[in-house]
């Protein structure tokens, strides 16, 4: 059969190291061995040594052949062969002279026939045993050579060769013998170390250890005896002969000493007899030694100069700071409990063999204080820790053990060391360890979600979640690990990382599953992102699966996200489906008629009687009737009253019950049978004194049965109580409101809930209505605008159309039908003309819709204020009468604030006596008193005028309109005082004024005012000039328009005489006209034109109303200047444009304003001035030349923006004491920036009179450069 592997093609073997690559390595190789081979050490031993063997000699001779041209080493090896001949020579002369004859022939045989044997020996392998045959003749021969006669070299060699024959008793014999005959101790114990060394060198341990025994025996150097002991003790520890050589140590044991290196020896010899006692015996003598050694160093130190040593016990080795090294690093977790280990300095080989030993010997307490010491000094020594870490963990120092693995683990790297960690950390409790072991761990399987979880689970536990968060963010790339850094997050309050991690995951549509999406969602909500959380809610519907255990938390959180997000059909489905689940409750039933009460108020109504079916609680009993009130279903409402009230039992259970009264009550309230509803909140009352709806529910029949006597008396006795009820305040209001006191109503329960109910609709309406009755209108008014612009800014977001916003507020679709009918209030007060009226009729068009026959008591109330506001009371007497007529088949009454109104508008005496008699406390209490007053009955009127004001004590709008009322025909005189400091000059004016008031469209005003002006600045100006004067000021005002006339008589530089008449005139109420003409007026457009010049003015003005806040003025003017003397310096052309806005217009006032005006200039030059006309330059210093700017300033523009703060009251009379205040920030387009700070204080001293007390100050005015300060004091009496 052929071989197969003839037909295979050859394969070229493949060459794993090229042959230049081997060829350079020996080279290399080569290279080096010659550099490292010691020539010059073997010359210089060579020399230096005394051995003259044949040895010596034969490697001196191949040396020199390796070398032949080294000089030294030829004549080295020339000294050693004349050496070598000496002592042949020496020899043979020896031989010749010592031995006699028979010795010389008796040692010739022998040295024959050994030599002979020797050769036999060598040839053995060939000869077939020869040397064996001849070994008993030699031996024979060597025993017949004398012993006498023999020099001591003969005699050892005859010994060596006694042991080479195997004749061992013989040579030792002869070793005895030659020691015997020496004289001196140390050569005799050189003879038994070579003797030993011979018997060592045939395998006669036995024999060699005796000889060295004897040879230790034998000197006198201890050092010497020593040594030769060991030997022996080493020789029968090669024969293995432990035992025996451990007895020996044992009787030796002074001559051998207890210095370190033999106690080591010792603790060998010991292991290796098998005497573990023994060896622990010995280490723990080298370690007292070791510890002995330390304290006697301590000693030393402590007796040299300097401060006391203090013991270190190596103990500061173990802090974490004491050794580092890159890639590991101590974590202290523990301290273990146990004695403190010895102080020991670090010797690695002494330690090393004590804990062996002791750990042989099973004492691990001794073990582990060594290892602990040894780690203390070398925490480097990764050997010593995993020592430290075994035996600790054998003795269940298992915290010990876990700390040394884990240095070991974090420093090496070792798979084992990291598997203990991980084995003994869980059952420590060492999160730090175990945080270690699962990062090491996860580095293999970075994607492993139980480790993830687990290393998550370990950094809380310590308290360090942000390192979790690192580690996820870096490595979590899985849908699991973002889920749990998303958990971890939030738990940390990390909020938006959480939610960025579930938009990662939730990314996945897949994985919007409820047990996902439900916290993502709630996240997104409280990070401000609900749209985004109630998307994934939505998504997550299609996954819900089969039994889920949270799915009534799913539905009601999706319903409460569709809530937030005004998706009302969203929220209305989830809720449905939470009702469908077991988890539903009252609450989840409550939302749902709450949801139906905006798109199914019947649904809501049939709802809320199942939620009272199902849970029997009575407010669902009571909302229910609310609902169906709400639909004028008086059937079904009567229907649930009788079916209660037909069932003992129930009746029974009810009537202990006070919300059941509460129930009956409201039912017989609305149903006009107000009797009936006061027994049923009064037997409710007995039984809850406490309940807020009975109190609250008794309280509004009061004020809608208009009973106000019963009403003052329910106060007199329950008020102190339920005053303490928060809840009460609303109907404690609307009480003292029914009793026209909105004072108390505003002071005692409105003012302080304000704030919490800013967004409360109905609640400001509630306290704007409040405010116009306590006659504080421009408050109200403000209040009901804010009101307006907020709701239209609410319907447009919610519908996108203003005009749809409206139109639906006027229907009940998703609205409180009490909401609906403020909000109509709101929208046909804030509309005019044409568009007012269509809404009105829109209103009561709507409110017939449904299949009503009459209007509403909401809507007829409307109408009636809608036509009492535009003062047509004749039809709406006449829609009273057809609204509310006279039949006792009408459940309801006219209102009575309607009904007075009318009478007192059209005098209809009789009417206003009826309604005073029948009502009286009842009526509002301004119409109380004008009706009181126009019946006759000035006693009544002067006692509700009282009662009004003890209730009403700071009512300032009424206080101030009938003090404005006394007062503007009054008669006053005043005084005014100014102290001016200017650039230049200080002016100090005085000013008295006399107001006579003619008639009360007639006044009179007589001025008289005197100027004292002085220098401050002698540089600027001198002389100034001082200045009188006197005026006459004529008023007449109508309801249009204004005029005043003035005329007057002043004397400064020169005498002259100014006259000025002005006009305004009212356009309509918003928009008013204004024009003057003057004539030879004061001027202070320059400090020199201020004393000695003069002005002829016309202007014409226009302010226009924008609002009732808001107002803008114009107003242009045109002057022309001269001197007092009648010279023409100069003409100006001004234009000045304002803007004021009243922030708050009631006392203290607030107005924001800004202003800017134009000023341009013709100037005639001062220096052609001549004669008279020329004495105003003579307010210039001396050799001061007149330039341009002297009289006229050049054109300039000045702009501002100011503030004032009361500023009123510096001239109108005021009660109270009252600060004022303006800031006005300028800028003139040539001084530069400027302001304008004015302060001060206004009051009444003796109650008919004004004060008021003022400090300017500005820089950079319209007419002044530099800074200003004025004092003010004005003080008038009216009389």
């Amino acid at each position: 059969m052929s071989n197969s592997k003839r037909n295979a093609g050859g394969s070229e073997r493949p060459i794993t190291v090229p042959f230049w690559l081997i060829a350079l390595l020996a080279v290399l190789i080569g290279g080096a061995l010659w550099m490292l081979f010691p020539k010059q050490d073997l010359e210089r031993r060579l020399s230096v040594t005394g051995d003259d063997s044949e040895l010596s000699y034969n490697y001196l001779s191949n040396l020199l052949k390796s070398d032949p041209g080294n000089e030294n080493l030829r004549a080295l090896l020339k000294a050693k062969e004349e050496r070598l001949q000496a002592i042949k020579l020496a020899r043979e002369e020896a031989a010749k002279q010592a031995l006699p004859s028979a010795a010389v022939q008796a040692w010739d045989h022998w040295q024959a026939a050994y030599q002979g044997y020797l050769e036999a020996q060598k040839q053995d392998h060939r000869a077939g045993g020869q040397a064996e045959a001849l070994a008993p003749q030699v031996m024979q021969a060597l025993k017949d050579v004398p012993l006498q006669g023999l020099t001591q070299e003969q005699a050892l060699y005859l010994a060596s060769s006694a042991l080479v024959l195997k004749d061992a008793p013989l040579a030792l014999g002869i070793y005895d013998d030659v020691a015997e005959r020496q004289a001196d101790p140390a050569r005799k114990a050189q003879v038994y170390e070579s003797a030993a060394r011979q018997a060592l060198g045939m395998s006669l341990y036995e024999e060699s250890a005796r000889l060295l025994r004897q040879a230790s025996a034998t000197t006198e150097d201890v050092q010497q005896s020593r040594a030769y002991l060991w030997q022996a003790l080493q020789v029968l520890q090669s024969g293995n002969r432990a035992n025996e050589a451990l007895a020996l140590a044992r009787q030796q044991e002074e001559l051998l000493g207890s210095d370190p290196e033999t106690l080591r020896k010792l603790i060998g010899l010991a292991r290796a007899a098998g005497n573990r006692a023994e060896a622990e015996r010995y280490a723990k003598r080298l370690l007292q030694l070791s510890l002995l050694q330390q304290w006697q160093t301590q000693v030393a130190g402590a007796s040299g100069a300097g401060p006391d040593p203090v013991a270190d016990d190596g103990a500061w080795a173990l802090q974490p700071v004491a050794w580092t090294a890159p890639g590991w690093r101590m974590l202290r977790t523990a301290d273990p409990v146990r004695k403190p280990p010895p102080g020991l300095p670090f010797d690695d080989k002494t330690y090393l063999l004590g804990y062996e030993v002791f750990l042989e010997n099973r004492n691990l307490e001794d073990a582990w204080r060594v290892a602990t010491a040894a780690v203390r000094q070398a925490p480097q020594d990764m050997a010593w820790r995993e020592r430290l870490a075994q035996v600790s963990e054998w003795m269940g120092q298992q915290q010990q053990a876990l700390d040394n693995w884990l240095v070991i683990a974090q420093n090496t790297g070792r798979e084992d060391a990291w598997k203990t960690v991980m084995r003994l950390a869980p059952g420590l409790f060492d999160d730090r360890a175990l945080i270690a072991g699962l990062r090491h761990q996860l580095s293999r399987r970075p994607q492993d979600a139980a480790l993830q979880q687990a290393l998550v689970q370990a950094y809380e536990r310590q308290a360090e979640p942000g390192e979790a968060i690192d580690y996820l963010q870096k490595h979590g790339s899985t849908p699991q690990s973002q889920i749990l850094l998303a958990q971890l997050a939030e738990r940390a309050g990390r909020s938006q990382l959480a939610l960025q991690a579930w938009k990662r995951v939730l990314a996945d549509p897949e994985q919007r599953t409820p047990a996902h999406a439900m916290p993502a969602a709630v996240l997104a909500l409280l990070q401000g992102e609900p749209a985004l959380g109630l998307r994934w809610l939505e998504d997550a519907q299609t996954r819900i699966p089969a039994g889920m255990q949270d799915e009534g938390e799913y539905w009601r959180l999706l319903g409460d996200l569709a809530q937030d997000q005004r998706q009302e059909a969203l929220t209305l489905k989830a809720y449905r489906r939470l009702l469908q689940t077991p988890h539903a409750g009252i609450s989840d039933y409550d939302e749902v008629i709450r949801l139906l009460q905006r798109a199914d108020r019947r649904e809501a109504a049939r709802m809320s009687l199942h939620a009272w079916e199902q849970f029997h609680d009575v407010r669902h009993l009571t909302q229910a009737f609310y609902l169906l009130e709400d639909l004028e279903d008086w059937t079904q409402i009567g229907s649930q009253v009788e079916r209660i009230l037909a069932d003992p039992a129930l009746v029974k259970r009810l009537q202990g019950q006070p919300t059941f009264f509460q129930i009956l009550g409201a039912y017989y309230q609305r149903t006009a049978q107000s009797k009936k509803a006061m027994e049923a909140f009064e037997k409710g009352l007995a039984l809850d004194p406490g309940s807020t709806p009975l109190r609250q529910g008794l309280m509004w029949l009061l004020i809608d049965t208009q009973n106000a006597a019963a009403l003052k008396l329910l106060l007199a006795a329950a008020e102190p109580v339920w005053a303490r009820d928060a809840d009460m305040h609303g109907a404690l209001a609307a009480a003292y409101m029914t009793l026209s006191r909105p004072a108390v109503a505003l002071e005692r329960y409105l003012k302080p809930h304000r704030a919490e109910h800013a967004d409360d609709f109905l609640w400001m309406m509630q306290y704007a209505d409040a405010l116009e009755q306590n006659q504080q209108a421009d408050r109200a008014w403000s209040l009901r605008q804010q009101l307006w612009t907020r709701e239209k800014v609410r319907a447009r977001a919610q519908d996108g159309a203003a005009a749809l916003a409206a139109r639906k507020w006027l229907t009940a679709e998703g609205l409180d039908e009490v909401q609906r009918q403020a909000r109509s209030r709101l929208m046909l007060f804030h509309t005019q003309g044409d568009a007012e009226f269509a809404l009105m009729r829109e209103l009561l068009r709507m409110d017939l819709e449904g299949g009503r026959r009459e209007h509403s008591a909401a809507a007829a109330e409307l109408a009636i204020a809608w036509l009492q506001e535009r003062g047509e009371y004749q039809a709406e007497r006449g829609y009273l009468w057809q609204q509310y007529a006279r039949s006792r088949s009408k459940s309801t009454s006219s209102p009575l604030w309607a009904e007075i109104t009318v009478a007192l508008a059209e005098k209809d005496v009789a009417q206003a006596g009826q309604l005073l008699q029948r009502h009286d406390e009842a009526l509002p209490r301004y119409d109380r008193i004008n009706a009181a007053a126009m019946v006759g009955d000035v006693r009544l009127a002067q006692t509700a005028a009282f009662e009004s004001m003890a209730d009403q004590p700071d009512d300032d709008p009424l206080h101030l309109a009938l003090t404005e009322q006394l007062l503007a025909f009054s008669d006053y005189g005043g005084l005014q005082l100014r102290n001016r400091r200017m650039d230049a000059i200080d002016e100090q004016v005085s000013r008295l004024r006399w107001h006579v008031g003619l008639n009360p469209r007639w006044a009179l005003d007589l001025d008289a005012e005197d100027v004292r002006r002085t220098v401050n600045k002698n540089t600027l100006v001198r002389g100034p000039s001082q200045e009188r004067g006197i005026g006459l000021r004529l008023t007449r005002k109508t309801q249009s328009a204004s005029s005043e006339f003035m005329l007057g008589r002043r004397e400064s530089l020169e005498g002259y005489t100014p006259m000025q008449f002005t006009q305004t005139y009212n356009v309509d109420s918003r928009w008013s006209l204004q024009a003057s003409l003057g004539r030879h007026l004061a001027t202070q457009e320059t400090l020199a034109m201020r004393m000695g010049g003069m002005k002829d003015r016309v202007s014409l003005g226009s302010s226009y109303q924008l609002s009732r806040l808001d107002q803008i003025t114009l107003e242009l003017a045109s002057e022309r200047y001269r001197v007092q003397s009648g010279a023409r310096v100069g003409s100006g052309n001004h234009a000045t444009l304002q803007y004021l806005h009243t922030y708050r217009s009631e006392a203290p006032t607030l107005q924001f304003g800004a202003f800017t005006s134009w000023h341009r200039y013709s100037r005639n030059d001062p220096a052609l001035l001549q004669g008279r006309d020329a004495a105003i330059l003579g307010y210039l210093p001396p050799f001061n030349d007149p330039t341009i700017d002297y009289l006229l300033p050049r054109s300039f523009r000045f702009s501002g923006l100011q503030m004032m703060f009361n500023t009123g009251y510096e001239q109108q009379y005021t009660r109270a004491l009252r600060p004022y205040a303006s800031l006005a920030l300028t800028h003139h387009s040539v001084n530069g920036a400027g302001y304008e700070l004015g302060m001060g204080l206004a009051t009444s001293l003796f109650g008919a009179d004004h004060l008021a007390l003022g400090l300017n100050l500005s820089k950079s005015g319209i007419n002044t450069v530099g800074n200003t300060r004025e004092l003010l004091l004005t003080y008038r009496l009216h009389y």
